[in-house]
């Protein structure tokens, strides 16, 4: 069986320890590859055999987002996980519109890392806290709460929308959802339009922040 490739780009060798038994505990097929520095990163994931990546913001040779551009550049489609002491709502906002599946605070604990590996590698997306969620969703979405309509963002969206919404929360696929709910795959892709538009959001990930947003 190929194994699961995670690749810990941080240029401290403690927290890459870490990091690095924290993602065998979490998974049992797990292969870790290690670097510490951007350029190092990219070398990893020129063939594509990379399948997340734990990042810091500040390596030696790319602070700040600028490393998280260059690897979004050279692989779109390999998820990220900013792994960072720094947790500012602008900067996970601005990570969030890069398109990273996770962003992890290097004082999360040892449940809250596995919780969140597990959660992104499901399909899903990891937010730090509920606090960072009301600031991201609003921003991202480049509307304020509540300034459609004369309640809550989402309010109408109908219960199978909720349904439907509430699995994407989970990072299951079109095809999972329409397997759970006993629904045509065709009709999945027409509520999560709907709930896009209701939401007034972009793609999936933005929904999954609003549809944490929901719940404050």
């Amino acid at each position: 069986m190929t194994p699961y490739r995670v690749l810990v780009a941080d240029d401290h060798p403690l927290y890459r320890d870490a990091l690095r038994n924290l993602v065998c505990a979490a998974f049992d097929d797990v292969q870790v590859l290690e670097c510490e520095d951007i350029a190092s990163a990219l070398a990893c994931l020129k063939d594509g055999s990379i399948d997340l990546v734990l990042l810091d913001l500040s390596l030696p040779d790319a602070d700040g987002l600028e490393g998280l551009r260059q690897l979004r550049n050279a692989s779109p489609a390999t998820p990220v996980i900013i792994c960072s002491a720094r947790d500012d709502p602008a900067l996970v906002r601005e990570a969030f519109r890069l398109g990273v599946s996770g962003y992890l605070p290097k004082s999360s604990g040892t449940d809250v890392t596995r919780h969140a590996l597990q959660l992104v590698r499901s399909g899903g997306v990891y937010v730090p806290s509920q606090a960072l969620i009301e600031t991201v969703v609003k921003e991202v979405s480049g509307e304020r709460a509540g300034e459609k309509g004369t309640g809550r963002r989402g309010e109408d969206l109908t219960p199978r929308q909720l349904a439907v919404l509430a699995l994407l929360e989970k990072g299951m696929s079109n095809k999972a959802i329409a397997r759970e709910l006993a629904i045509g795959e065709i009709t999945v892709k027409a509520h999560v339009s709907a709930i896009l538009r209701k939401l007034g959001v972009d793609n999936r990930v933005q929904a999954v922040l609003a549809g944490h947003m929901q719940k404050l």
